[in-house]
């Protein structure tokens, strides 16, 4: 989850203004930070975490109602919770954290977006391939997702499977057995694990756990269209072309190029937000809410908890009065993912599998980790490169239990394969590693009961971003749990 950000902030010039006013100037990001002599004021609300979830509250609140007096108390020395805009330890910035607006234009943070004027840009140009596919197999070549290559099987598809083709004798797959795995399912088949097709690996296993770990009931729809592309190359559908400037091809993953922070700077604006204050004990009653901190007392009438579940999980926060037995199984049925992000950085535009430097994603199927994506898209003044190495699931895990020199080696050996150069080098590497961030402990997860985890408290204790995903996901949370509080004013 990392984002690289470069030297100057790439704005409309309207929006100059705006983003000034904000507190951002010539890419460094200024937040709001409250005086000390604000701390003992008499408050509406106080927002436990600066977030998505909490920013995106405390900006619901004062535009629904302008007369309220909102804070923000924010654990960490910078606002973003997991969404982390690094802005020294690369050439440009880059992120540590989350990275991609999902869905760009449809965000629910889009209108911000627009109204900042920021430079949003599209990972258009996606590829996957097979880096041990023999030379001259279609599938070793880059190509998009669901190009026709990604359909063949590298070596040919075996003789067993042509009786499964629906055009053909169209004889049913056989039945998953309990409790099988997609690679045994396949091997029973006969498709050696050097033979399985670069869009079978990327429909079930992308951005999800590998083969050994995904069920085998998944694998009969895209096995059967393997079978048929394969046979009847000419049936093939058409690859999807992705378009920022199409309405019908623009639903995609985009970057806010000059580091995501921008994006919560700007929707915070003039709302204060006091930075290293952690919250070590809430007392609640309906009259209102006291919490203790390590920067002193502070009182309001309501509190919105825009915590990670993760936090409620380690009882980092203790809460005097109690909360429902309901409440606590939730938290502690969440359960968070395996992240592994890491950023490579490197002296020149070293990997280009399109020959463009406009490339997002590049995803070799049997390597680990499996995703690259370009992390300096679009950086203008910038001559070297980012590139993030990406897992999820069980190999994820995996490269986190090596030693942090060798994660490095792990996404370089990817980048120097995807590059076909032996001898790159990077210049400097980061490593995000959420699970061991005492202010989250952990990325993103399932599981907790959503309904009970949001659920206010005594009509004064309301809680947001609990078990979200996205930025958006956990700015809509931010967002509805405001409105659910205005009810109780």
């Amino acid at each position: 989850m990392a984002d690289v950000s470069r030297r100057s902030l790439l704005v409309g010039a309207a929006a100059v203004a705006g983003l000034a006013t904000a507190g951002i100037i010539a890419g460094n990001v200024i937040t709001r930070r409250a005086g000390a002599d604000e701390r003992g004021e008499n408050w509406d609300v106080i927002v436990v975490g600066a977030g998505s979830a909490g920013i995106g509250a405390a900006r619901r609140l004062v535009d629904q109602n302008p007369s309220l007096r909102v804070a923000i108390v924010e654990a960490r020395d910078r606002i973003g919770g997991r969404m982390f805009t690094d802005r020294t330890s690369m050439g440009i910035p880059v992120e540590r954290g989350c990275e991609l607006v999902h869905g760009g234009p449809y965000a629910d943070t889009y209108p911000w977006i627009k109204e900042a004027g920021f430079d949003m840009r599209m990972f258009a140009k996606n590829y996957i391939r097979l880096n041990d596919a023999d030379d001259n197999a279609p599938s070793h070549a880059w190509h998009a997702p669901d190009a026709p290559a990604s359909w063949a099987f590298p070596a040919g598809i075996p003789d067993g499977l042509v009786k499964f083709d629906l055009a053909g004798e169209g004889q049913p797959l056989p039945e998953a057995l309990p409790r099988e795995k997609a690679d045994a399912y396949l091997a029973r088949l006969g498709i050696a694990p050097d033979n399985i097709p670069s869009g079978l690996r990327y429909l079930l296993t992308d951005d999800a756990e590998p083969l050994y770990a995904t069920d085998a009931a998944a694998v009969g729809e895209v096995l059967t269209a393997c079978i048929r592309y394969s046979l009847h190359p000419e049936e093939a559908p058409e690859p999807e072309k992705l378009d920022a400037d199409d309405p019908k091809r623009n639903d995609g993953d985009y970057k806010i190029i000059g580091g995501y922070d921008q994006l919560l700077t700007f929707i915070a604006d003039d709302i204060p937000v006091f930075l290293d204050t952690v919250v070590e004990e809430v007392q609640h009653s309906k009259s209102g809410v006291e919490l203790f901190t390590s920067q002193g007392t502070m009182s309001a009438r309501r509190v919105i908890m825009a915590v990670p579940a993760g936090v409620m999980q380690r009882r980092d926060i203790d809460f005097s009065a109690g909360l429902p037995d309901r409440k606590w199984v939730a938290f502690d049925e969440f359960q968070y993912s395996h992240i592994f992000k890491c950023l490579l950085e490197f002296e020149g535009q070293v990997f280009t599998p399109d020959g463009s430097a406009t490339w997002g994603y590049a995803e070799s199927m049997d390597l680990t980790p499996t995703t690259l994506w370009n992390a300096s898209i679009a950086q203008p003044e910038y001559g070297g490169q980012v590139v993030v190495g990406w897992e999820t699931g069980e190999a994820a895990r995996e490269l986190h239990a090596l030693p942090v020199e060798q994660k490095y080696e792990a996404v370089l050996d990817v980048v120097r394969k995807s590059a076909g150069d032996s001898g790159l080098q990077y210049k400097k590497a980061l490593m995000t590693d959420w699970a061991n961030e005492p202010f989250s402990w952990g990325a993103y997860g399932h599981g907790g009961n959503e309904k009970d985890m949001s659920a206010p408290t005594d009509d004064v204790l309301f809680w947001a971003g609990m078990r979200t995903s996205t930025v958006t996901a956990s700015y809509v949370s931010g967002v509805d749990q405001a409105d659910e509080l205005l009810k109780h004013l």
